[in-house]
């Protein structure tokens, strides 16, 4: 898994995973929307309870951050979504930095700190109790998950396979 734009022409990949705002729009590539998602703020419990403060919305900045930034920056800006649709541009200092959501997943339920994973990523944790909402009235803007490739003609059937497996399979993994 790689969390940065590639040239699937260039490094040979057959299929790329994204999940932007809006579709990419690439004249050189056919894309297949697979979903609706969005990221939300996760924490273990243990970690919010330690917190000298009730969390609040005011105070997230305040406390130690996750990261999914592209690169190691002094301040991750993420914009969140609340309570009647107010959104909020909220400056974190994180304490770790990564390009992979399961070292961030392992890392917020080891109670590093908060961090915002797709919620899809996180509900079996939400559930059992490893992780909670560390503001569940918070979330980014809703984005979509797509398949992107080159174009149809010539591909391989095992990555048509793929594609079909993952438009009939990701939306209901990310609906729930």
């Amino acid at each position: 898994m790689i969390n940065r734009r590639v040239d699937l022409i260039e490094d040979r990949i057959d299929v790329a995973l994204r999940a932007r705002a809006k579709l990419d729009t690439d004249g050189s590539l056919v894309m297949r929307a697979l979903g609706p998602t969005y990221l939300v703020l996760a924490a273990s419990r243990s970690f919010l309870e330690g917190c000298a403060k009730p969390l609040t919305i005011e105070r997230l900045a305040d406390v130690p951050t996750l990261s999914m930034a592209d690169q190691f920056e002094d301040v991750d800006v993420c914009v969140l979504v609340g309570p009647g649709d107010e959104e909020r541009s909220i400056s974190l200092h994180p304490r770790l930095y990564c390009s992979n959501f399961d070292v961030l997943h392992a890392a917020a339920v080891a109670g590093l700190g908060v961090a915002l994973l797709p919620e899809h990523v996180c509900r079996t944790s939400f559930a059992s109790g490893q992780l909670a909402h560390a503001l569940p009235e918070w979330r980014t803007t809703y984005g979509i998950i797509h398949a992107v490739f080159a174009s149809p003609r010539g591909m391989l059937p095992a990555v048509r396979a793929l594609i079909d497996f993952l438009a009939a399979e990701v939306p209901q993994k990310v609906s729930r």
